[in-house]
């Protein structure tokens, strides 16, 4: 006859043996793209990073850690004064400057302490620059802007060239570096057009302290650039000049439509 004690003593056996089965026989852990996420294209990138690596390339993400990136505390909005496309709401802790140098139309976002930085420009230049060049210079005035003098890590890189349209090239070059306890992304695009004397140079700079670049990925760096590639109807907007790529005959070029 079954006792009292038999019946305590079964169900504690049930209860070790769901437990080890939880802890030893492969009861499956929760996704958490914040930590468990990996780079399809630098397996050694890890997490937030490794989401906003493969969107900086152009690879789709759909594990955005908390979601469509919005800003939480709003600290402005800016709109450039030579484009006025060029708008964004910026968060708070930041401060906007329009990008000065002669012929480039863009803007840096500062942190206040002078440690995170998010900057888009856009150049149209009838000089023959490379990608390479180009990407030189932002690093060099990146690490000047940052106080930086120390070894550069590059801890991914991607080159590319893709045909847009009949006559029209994108090529593409992008690095994730590291250096004296900074995270950057690093990218450039350069656009040219079959029978136009000139090219069109796009660049986007990013970069934060190390311990602080995942957290001003989601809440600076993709929320801002999500309202600069998408109109406010959800339309995919290349160069930000206000007029969807459905109906831009220069969907990369902000100064034609």
């Amino acid at each position: 006859m079954k006792t009292y004690k038999d019946f305590y003593c079964a169900v504690i056996f049930l209860l070790t043996l769901t437990l080890c089965s939880t802890l030893f026989c492969g009861c499956k852990k929760s996704y958490n793209p914040a930590t468990d996420a990996t780079s399809q294209i630098c397996s050694q990138v890890k997490g937030t990073e490794a989401v906003y690596w493969d969107l900086m390339n152009g690879i789709a993400r759909t594990d955005i850690p908390g979601g469509l990136p919005t800003i939480s505390t709003a600290g402005g909005t800016y709109s450039n004064p030579s484009f006025a496309l060029l708008t964004f709401i910026y968060p708070a802790g930041y401060t906007p400057y329009t990008d000065n140098n002669p012929g480039w139309i863009g803007a840096n976002l500062i942190r206040n302490d002078q440690k995170s930085i998010w900057r888009y420009s856009s150049l149209f230049t009838g000089t023959a620059y490379t990608t390479q060049y180009i990407l030189n210079a932002e690093v060099t005035n990146l690490r000047s802007f940052l106080g930086s003098t120390g070894t550069i890590t590059t801890v991914c890189a991607e080159q590319g060239t893709l045909p847009r349209a009949p006559g029209i090239v994108t090529s593409g070059q992008s690095v994730y570096l590291t250096f004296d306890g900074f995270s950057a992304v690093v990218q450039v695009s350069i656009t040219t057009e079959t029978g136009l004397n000139g090219e069109q140079v796009n660049v986007t700079v990013t970069a934060a302290p190390t311990t602080e670049f995942a957290n001003e990925i989601l809440h600076t760096y993709l929320p801002i650039d999500y309202q600069m590639l998408y109109k406010s109807d959800g339309e995919l907007d290349s160069d930000g000049d206000g007029y969807p790529d459905s109906i831009d005959a220069y969907p990369f070029d902000p100064t034609r439509h």
